[in-house]
């Protein structure tokens, strides 16, 4: 009643093919779920090193291109700060030629609280909470002055800056620190110089210059106005090394996400599926295992009986 040892090759090796193919289509069917050709790294074999190496550099580029993305945004912020700072400048001087052009003074008050008020804003402006132009420091605000009397009743820079002793360094690792942003003090002790004596010498008339404008103040007048341009362009100065600074991060970040398709692209030489070489070898698999699935039904239920 038994097969003949033949009949029972065959069957062991119908049975195995039957195994080796179910085996092949799940890992196939695997591919075509995931798209990896395997799913850990010991499956893909001797480019297992590679791979590693290449997440590995992909990984790093990532992390330095997010640095980069950060710094590029944070002297966007800088630069918007120091411009307000030169505009508000500008726009004080212009106030005071004016005046002195229609010998009319009365503007000239309102103009300094607003340019003072912009002036101390974009100076205390910070980034992810800490102050930018206050040196190494992480928290508080470098211009502790809230007014224009507070101003006039300074005397020293530290009357009016509270800022660390150091700036603030970054270092990207190309071996070159670079100094993030002046210091308020370095950058502004001059214009609130300038401001106070403004202040002053609306103080000194009471308040305002009037209109016609009493008191011989043209000349002075015009002096502070030529002051005023001087420090708006040392901050247009200021902001464009800022911008040079968010440009250079800028191409160095575009560099890197370049270098990180890049390795993407080799990672995924490597790991990604052939959808379309997985489909026809899922397909001449299937019909491998239609043809030994019914040579192992067929030898499974010989006997003797058949040929009886």
């Amino acid at each position: 009643m038994a097969a003949t040892p033949l009949n029972a090759r065959f069957f062991v090796r119908a049975q195995q093919d039957v195994r080796r193919i179910t085996g092949e289509l799940g890992a196939l069917q695997a591919q075509v779920a995931s798209t990896k050709v395997a799913n850990t790294l010991q499956g893909f074999g001797s480019a297992s090193s590679r791979i590693l190496s290449a997440s590995s550099m992909r990984s790093q580029t990532d992390a330095r291109a997010s640095v980069y993305s950060q710094m590029e945004a944070r002297f966007g912020l800088q630069s918007a700060a120091l411009g307000q700072i030169s505009d508000a400048a500008q726009s004080l001087s212009l106030t005071i030629r004016e005046a002195v052009s229609a010998n009319d003074g009365r503007g000239i008050s309102t103009e300094l609280e607003l340019a003072f008020n912009s002036i101390v804003a974009a100076l205390n402006e910070t980034w992810n909470g800490q102050p930018m132009f206050a040196g190494e420091r992480q928290n508080g605000s470098p211009i502790q002055i809230t007014s224009l009397d507070e101003l006039a009743a300074t005397v020293q820079p530290e009357d009016i800056f509270d800022e660390a002793d150091r700036h603030q360094i970054i270092d990207i690792g190309d071996g070159a620190p670079i100094k993030v942003a002046g210091k308020a003090s370095e950058l502004s002790t001059d214009l609130f110089n300038t401001l106070r004596q403004i202040k002053h010498i609306l103080d000194g008339a009471g308040g305002t210059l009037g209109s016609p404008m009493t008191g011989s103040y043209n000349d002075v007048l015009m002096n502070v106005a030529a002051d005023l341009d001087r420090h708006a362009t040392s901050f247009v100065n200021e902001e464009g090394r800022t911008g040079q600074l968010q440009k250079r991060f800028e191409n160095d970040r575009v560099r890197l996400e370049a270098r990180s398709d890049l390795l993407t692209k080799e990672i995924g030489d490597q790991t990604d599926a052939d959808l379309a070489e997985v489909s026809v070898r899922l397909n001449t698999l299937l019909a491998q295992y239609e043809a030994s699935a019914k040579t192992f039904a067929e030898l499974s239920q010989l006997s003797l009986l058949k040929y009886l």
